[in-house]
């Protein structure tokens, strides 16, 4: 058996694919399995992932017609064999060739059901960190692992390393037909899996790009984002958790499109930032 399972999706991504799957095959940790689920993506995409699982026995395909993220995750999960999971988008890739190595570690040292990396946010062009873990942590404090995952701002799925058994044993699945659906999911991994460790030194990579889910502007994705967050706050509520110090509130200021001036609160913090990149002032409010 693998000791971890890798869940790549794929729809559409010709173009992004191969630096993704090279990201994993690569990995200085080689027992694992690729779990790849083409869901009917109309490209390219198949074909690349036959050829990878010709040279590659840790490649397993799953072929199926069009279903969305989420059931491609959950039927990905159905399969996978390994101690540990983790969810990889098609589009991303492992910064790190010893990404896999330091998360297992980490989970095997503190018997962790989640070890947590940095993320990277960009394109080919530029990028810049959007969660960067300066330390290595260990906590079963559900408030303590939203702060380190940099939830709700952070609401991902993706950057994580979960010991399987934990993962099915909390019963948690994604939404099938919903948009953002890792707002519906990673608040409740955080809960109902008991400890986490955070990884410094280590980054996956969000690609950001036209065409991505997070780019789309139609109504049912907008009103899909919006009922994942009410949900998550009404989650926060029944479960008395105050995420009032930790919760990030962006305000822009914008003028023919362009972010002229934004304010970012955290806490009893604010920060202050002109034209998109210059710091202001930090400051404390009373």
């Amino acid at each position: 058996m693998p000791k971890i399972s890798v869940i790549v999706p794929v729809y559409k991504v010709e173009e992004y694919l191969c630096e993704c799957l090279d990201s994993i095959a690569n990995q200085t940790f080689k027992d694992i399995e690729i779990i790849c689920v083409n869901d009917g993506s109309p490209d390219k995409s198949l074909d690349i992932l036959n050829e990878y699982a010709s040279k590659d026995s840790r490649f397993v395909i799953i072929n199926q017609q069009n279903q969305g993220l989420s059931a491609s995750r959950n039927n990905g999960l159905d399969v996978a064999k390994g101690d540990y999971v983790a969810f990889i988008d098609s589009d991303d890739y492992l910064l790190n060739n010893d990404y896999f190595e330091k998360l297992l570690e980490a989970c095997e040292k503190y018997n962790a059901d989640i070890a947590v990396a940095s993320i990277m946010r960009g394109n080919d062009k530029k990028a810049s960190p959007i969660l960067k873990i300066e330390k290595q942590d260990y906590t079963s404090d559900y408030k303590e692992k939203l702060r380190i995952c940099d939830v709700p701002d952070s609401n991902y799925v993706w950057n994580k390393l979960y010991k399987r058994e934990s993962l099915i044993n909390s019963g948690i699945t994604f939404p099938v037909g919903k948009y953002y659906e890792d707002i519906y999911v990673t608040y409740k991994y955080l809960y109902y899996l008991e400890n986490l460790v955070s990884v410094p030194d280590v980054y996956y990579f969000y690609r950001k790009r036209k065409g991505s889910i997070v780019k789309s502007s139609n109504a049912k994705a907008f009103e899909d984002c919006n009922t994942g967050k009410v949900e998550m706050y009404q989650f926060f509520q029944s479960h008395n958790v105050d995420i009032s110090d930790i919760e990030k509130v962006t305000k822009k200021y914008k003028l023919f499109g362009l972010t002229l001036f934004k304010v970012i609160k955290c806490g009893n913090h604010s920060k202050y930032v002109l034209f998109n990149f210059i710091k202001w002032a930090n400051k404390k409010r009373g």
